[in-house]
Formats: C-alpha cells, sequence, structure tokens
C-alpha cells in the first residue's frame, strides 16, 4: 500500500500572507506500501573429469573395411572386361599407409590410387577394379592389401566367370538395397543369346539367403537372337547383408549374376527433438509457447493413438490423437504456457502409438506476478483559510533544494508521488496557495524510505 503522511495547517493570520500555513507536525502519519518479491534460484550441477589419473589410456587401434565384399562382376565374356568400383575405408582409429593393393590370382586388375597413401580415421579410397577372363572358368581371388610395413593381408574377395558363350544377362549383378523384413522386392532380368547358333539351357538356380527366381522354365533352347525375361526375389527373413548368386547352367559354360541385398526390421520409431521444454519463469497474463518435433525414423507407419497432458497451465496444438507418420515424416508439436497462479508450474505430454512405450516430454515453467512500481502518498489536513490549491515539493535532503511536483496548485489535500524509486529515502514538503497566487511557506519536512524491492 502507498506511503502516508498528514499535516494540519493553522489558520491564515497576519500580514505577512506567506506564513498563513504552518502544517503542524504532530499530525503527521506514515504508511509505507508492503513489497514482496519472489526469488528463484536455479542451482547449476558442474560435471568435471580428470585426465591422467594413473588408469590406462585408451590405445589407437588399426581397422579397415572394403565394400561392397564380395566384389561380385557376374559372367564376362572371354576377350571382354567389365569394371567395377571397390572403396577401402580407415575404420578404425589411428591412421595407416596404404602400400599396395592386389588380387591374388589372374584376370584381375587393381588401379585408383598413388601408393603410399595415408589414410587417416574415417577417410576412404576408392578402387577401380577390372574383371578381364582369359579362360570360360569360374574366378575367385583374395583382394590382398598393405598397410603400414606390413605384407598384404586378404581384405576381401573377388568373384566372376569367364565365357566363350554369347549367352548373357542383363544386368549381370542385381542389388536390391535395404528391404524390410518379411517385404519380398522383384528385380527383373533378361537372358538374351547373342551368338549364332542355339543354347540349350539346362537348369536354372539360386543361392543365398533369401533369394529366388521366378518365370525361367527349364529345360528350353534359346535360338540366335532370342530373349527371355524372368524376375529375382529378395525376401530376407532376419535384418542383415546377404549375398548369392543366380546360376544358369547351359551345355557350354554356365552364366553367373551376383545378387546382394539388406534386410532390415520393419518396424516403425516415433523420437523427439527434445524429451523436455523448459519455459522458465513468466509473468502471468503472458503466454508464450514452444515446439518439439516428432518423426518417425523406423520402417513402418507410426500410428499416434493419443496424446494426453497434465498439468492445467498447458495447453497443445499441432498434433492430436488419431495422426499417422508415414517413414521419415515429421509433425510439429505446440505446447503453450499461460501461467495463473504464481510458483513452479510442471507438467507432461504423454504420446501413445504403435512404435513400443509411449514418448514422454517433461513440461515445466513458473509464474511470477507482475512487477510493482512503488510510490508514495502524501495527505495533510484542509485550511482552514481561503485557499485555492497546494502545491508539493520533494528533495533527496531534508535541507533542500525542493522541487515542485505538480505543475498546477491542487485543491486536494493529497498527492501521490509515482516517481520514486526502490531502495531511496526522500523529504516532502508542502505549501498552500491564496487567490492572489500568494504561496505561503515550506511546511515541515516529512522524510519517506520507499522499501527495496
Amino acid at each position: 500500500m502507498p506511503v502516508h503522511m498528514k499535516h494540519h495547517h493553522p489558520i491564515l493570520e497576519g500580514a505577512d500572507a506567506r506564513d498563513f500555513f504552518r502544517p503542524a507536525a504532530k499530525r503527521t502519519t506514515i504508511a509505507v506500501r508492503n513489497f514482496s518479491v519472489l526469488l528463484t534460484i536455479f542451482g547449476l550441477v558442474v560435471m568435471s573429469a580428470c585426465v591422467g589419473s594413473g588408469k590406462p589410456g585408451i590405445i589407437p587401434s588399426i581397422a579397415m573395411q572394403v565394400t561392397p565384399n564380395p566384389l561380385d562382376f557376374g559372367t564376362v565374356m572371354v576377350g571382354s572386361s567389365s569394371t567395377q568400383s571397390v572403396t577401402v575405408t580407415n575404420s578404425g582409429t589411428a591412421k595407416f599407409t596404404l602400400s599396395k593393393v592386389s588380387a591374388s590370382g589372374t584376370g584381375f586388375t587393381i588401379s585408383g590410387f598413388s601408393a603410399p597413401e595415408v589414410l587417416s580415421p574415417g577417410q576412404s579410397a576408392q578402387l577401380t577394379v577390372v574383371f578381364g577372363p582369359t579362360s570360360a572358368t569360374q574366378e575367385s581371388v583374395n583382394l590382398l592389401v598393405a598397410i603400414n610395413a606390413e605384407g598384404p593381408q586378404t581384405a576381401g574377395s573377388l568373384n566372376g566367370t569367364g565365357s566363350t558363350s554369347l549367352l548373357s544377362v542383363t544386368p549381370s549383378v542385381v542389388g536390391f538395397g535395404n528391404v524390410s523384413v518379411g517385404s519380398p522386392v522383384t528385380q527383373p532380368l533378361r537372358l538374351t543369346n547373342g551368338g549364332s547358333a542355339s543354347v540349350a539351357i539346362k537348369s536354372v538356380s539360386a543361392t543365398g539367403g533369401g533369394f529366388s527366381i521366378s518365370g525361367l522354365t527349364t529345360p528350353q533352347t534359346l535360338t540366335p537372337g532370342e530373349s527371355v525375361n524372368f524376375m529375382a526375389e529378395f525376401n530376407p527373413k532376419v535384418a542383415g547383408s546377404d549375398t548369392g548368386a543366380i546360376s544358369i547352367i547351359t551345355a557350354g559354360s554356365p552364366v553367373n549374376v551376383g545378387l546382394n541385398g539388406v534386410g532390415v526390421s520393419s518396424a516403425p520409431q516415433l523420437v523427439a527433438s527434445s524429451t523436455s521444454l523448459s519455459f522458465g519463469s513468466v509473468t502471468i497474463g503472458n503466454s508464450p509457447s514452444l515446439q518439439v518435433t516428432l518423426k518417425n525414423t523406423g520402417t513402418a507407419s507410426a500410428d499416434i493413438s493419443n496424446v494426453s497432458l497434465t498439468g492445467s497451465s498447458y495447453t497443445l496444438a499441432g498434433v492430436t490423437s488419431k495422426v499417422d507418420l508415414a517413414p521419415d515424416q515429421s509433425a510439429i508439436l505446440t505446447v503453450e504456457f499461460d501461467p495463473k497462479t504464481t510458483g513452479s508450474l510442471p507438467g507432461t505430454v504423454t504420446i501413445s502409438s504403435n512404435a513400443g512405450s509411449p514418448l514422454v516430454i517433461q513440461l515445466s515453467g513458473s509464474g511470477t506476478q507482475k512487477s510493482q512500481q512503488p510510490s508514495v502518498a502524501l495527505n495533510w489536513d484542509k485550511s482552514a483559510a481561503q485557499v485555492v490549491g497546494y502545491f508539493v515539493y520533494r528533495s533527496s535532503k531534508s535541507s533542500g533544494p525542493y522541487a515542485k511536483l505538480n505543475s498546477h496548485a491542487n485543491p486536494d489535500t493529497s498527492y501521490t508521488d509515482n516517481s520514486v524509486s526502490s531502495g531511496q529515502m526522500y523529504f516532502y514538503v508542502v505549501t498552500a496557495v491564496n487567490s492572489e497566487n500568494i504561496e505561503s511557506a515550506y511546511s515541515e519536512p516529512v522524510s519517506v524510505t520507499v522499501p527495496s524491492s
């Protein structure tokens, strides 16, 4: 409440009009506004770790990865060649020098790097592998890699089949990529007799987990220039990489087609960009909002069945129950904080879906009152003399100088000073003015100390 002071003035008398207003100090009353301050202190927890405490450190390790592995060229005509790429990656934590890359058998040549080549962790070197068969035989050799000062070591395998027949399959290697477990994927192939004589196909088979073929009946004969279409299928039963081959047996050399694919689990995965939203201190009457992104990072549709909220100070928008998110699809959830009371106001958002356990987002915030501008309320008795009003003066010292606060004489016997600051002391005096615009002397000063906020 305001600060009050009250003065009593005697009746105006005598020839000196400046002496007609003498407020009596004994009638003065002072009331100091009560201030309340809500102070919230947030503690900070600092975690530290020491290095060099005497425990053994982590020793950098050398590791290498070759992809794809194996590298399968399928069937290539004798006298021609086929080119593919293979990548050597430093997958360890220490750098190494790639000094030599070679094949353990004939028919394969490797190029694409200048030895010695240093690979730091995470770096890769892309090599070119050429398969040029010299005979109608199946070739399977090792990819040899020498690093640092060590001798060549087996890092992968290279496969291919030379053929003198003009029977060919397009494509010669089928890559299915990532395929969900239980959701088969097919790829078309075309078998062509490019020679001048008929070719008898005795049998056809597929090897490798999850691979199969359809649409190619045996035995049958392809005349010169004749083609037949068939399908290769990859139906992974478990998650992981698979390799295989299609083998077409003829009276001459067999025709082989490389197969590869990766089985991945088919399931939704709902994630949030943040599992907690903090609004901090918010003045009552304000209503800020924050957003969180919900994304399906799985391989099946994420069906949001329910979105529930606890905490009466919060409201939700953007995502409701019965929302379906396709793989890689996102949605924005908006949370608004509108405090009605002071103090800590926690809340929780719970999102239920077919992606497993409910997704929980914690909400926090506190409500605070609007800050109040301090003021001083002054009151005095009405003068018994005929006056037209009063002037109020203020100073930071009892001895002055005093500054006039109201530009026009105030006929009321009260005044509120709204221009004070917390923690400061002020001195006030009042004068009276008659109809001839003659102003009395200052009253006795009254001091007021405004409490600190």
